[in-house]
């Protein structure tokens, strides 16, 4: 049993101007682009696990069939608790508008929250595996939205922990997608966040031109305390407009200052799951849906022009940077849409796809070699990941499978070895290379371990170097 300390979340009442709508849009996540192609995360189940429950009555979450919002209560009997933290986090994710805000928007409207307390002052291990069982196998909850930190000295975030190995071992048996914080007001990454088969992000504020380009000054920087990349993406959270517990139609302003608060940038990227995961049911194709194609194709599209806590520029044209305050970027939800829509790529055979993505198992000292054909000057961005695996010894007992990784290569037409990535602890790599010549370039995956068939998701895409996509298929 672990003491949980709650993002730190300030709310003041001010003009909402562009609010939600802003991040949201083509100026934060291009979210809006994906629903005028007619997603908007329907049908798709998240679990929201934080110390209190949504406002379910909220006008922002009235449907046509009731509330677009269940509520739960996993803790020793404390009851449903209302609270306002909970509330914005899920009107960032299903906000419809309401009468006095139509426009106020959220990234997947079309899904439904799951509200489970988890907790009062401690958080026990039965609660949290009751609350995943439940909202997982019986009601197919695809994405797991955490809103507390363990911020105890006792809880290192370095993978290790209980709540951490459960998480992983979750994601890992049931295919499900945790979008997880990196936390605030630490000096490193904090459970949950550290996590190795989520996707861990970090709040971004503004610049001085008003863009959600600079990394928040409490948001938690990585690495993790055992040296591994987190958090992968960034998203925003500065001056959100979001539905309050106060009424039911009333609104507050969220992180007015641009901290940074994380539990206002993790809704992001469940949002942007649900609707790569809506679009993969729309289509007939196998594995779009895999938790690992999710993760690659939403880390492998993100913009990269950020700034970090201390106002620095860290973009390179020529290489992928992994920044510590804001991962590989902010999210940008067309470009996961659309490489997934792209569709799938299969190892030994060319494709002349310019995005796509590959869902595979791979043996032990075992090769997989996929072919794309680039032109002189674009880039190819690849990013590749799999999970850690965990074998159950107990309700509170979990054994980390054998060690398992993967090496990235990049060969170009002449057969050179123009990229060599190994992950050292990371399970998630991500490459950006300029191709000097036109011709077929091969993504090269070996697996060098003794682990037998282990499976990964890889994404790509090819930019021209005026940074327009082309959307040819094979």
């Amino acid at each position: 049993m672990l003491r949980t300390g709650l993002f730190f979340c300030f709310i003041v009442l001010i003009s909402p101007g562009l609010a939600l709508t802003e991040a949201v849009g083509e100026n934060g996540i291009n979210a809006y682009a994906v629903h005028a192609r007619g997603i908007t995360g329907d049908g798709i189940n998240i679990a929201l696990l934080s110390a209190g429950n949504v406002r379910k009555s909220h006008a922002a979450f009235e449907r046509p069939y009731g509330s677009a919002v269940t509520l739960y209560d996993f803790t020793d009997g404390e009851g449903l608790s209302r609270s306002n933290h909970d509330t914005h986090i899920a009107g960032i994710i299903i906000s419809a508008g309401s009468p006095t805000h139509p426009e106020q928007i959220g990234i997947a409207p079309g899904a439904k929250i799951h509200s489970g307390r988890i907790l009062n002052k401690t958080l026990q291990a039965r609660g949290i595996q009751e609350a995943l069982d439940t909202l997982i196998l019986k009601k197919n909850c695809r994405i797991i939205v955490t809103g507390i930190q363990l911020s105890s000295p006792t809880a290192v975030g370095n993978g290790d922990s209980y709540w951490t190995q459960l998480y992983d071992y979750y994601a890992d048996k049931y295919d499900v997608i945790f979008a997880n914080a990196a936390g605030n007001s630490s000096p490193r990454i904090t459970i949950f966040g550290d996590g190795y088969n989520g996707i861990t992000t970090a709040g971004l504020g503004k610049d001085s031109l008003g863009r959600y380009r600079k990394a928040g000054r409490i948001s938690n920087s990585g690495p993790t305390q055992d040296a591994r990349k987190k958090p992968d993406v960034a998203a925003p959270t500065e001056d959100l407009y979001v539905p309050s517990s106060k009424g039911d139609d009333l609104w507050d302003t969220v992180d007015p200052n641009g901290y940074g608060l994380t539990s206002y940038a993790i809704p992001f990227t469940a949002g942007v799951a649900a609707l790569l995961l809506e679009t993969a049911g729309k289509t007939p194709v196998q594995n779009d849906d895999r938790s690992e194609v999710i993760k690659a194709v939403m880390v492998n599209h993100t913009f990269t022009d950020l700034l970090d806590k201390n106002g620095k520029e860290n973009y390179s044209e020529t290489a992928t940077t992994w920044n510590s305050d804001y991962g590989y970027g902010r999210l940008d939800a067309l470009q996961a849409y659309e490489t997934l829509i792209a569709g799938q790529i299969v190892k030994d055979k060319t494709t002349k796809k310019q995005m796509g993505w590959a869902y595979d198992t791979i043996s032990a000292d075992t090769e997989h070699a996929y072919t794309i054909a680039a032109k002189r000057k674009q880039y190819l961005t690849v990013t590749v990941t799999w999970h850690r695996k965990l074998l159950k010894l107990s309700p509170e007992t979990f054994l980390e499978e054998p060690a398992f990784y993967l090496n990235l290569k990049i060969i170009s037409p002449e057969g050179k070895i123009v990229v060599f990535e190994t992950p050292d602890r990371n399970n998630l790599l991500k490459i950006d290379y300029l191709c000097e010549q036109e011709g077929q370039y091969k993504i090269v995956l070996k697996n060098p371990t003794q682990t037998h068939d282990r499976d990964y998701g890889l994404a790509f895409k090819l930019t021209d170097i005026s940074g327009q996509n082309s959307t040819e298929t094979k």
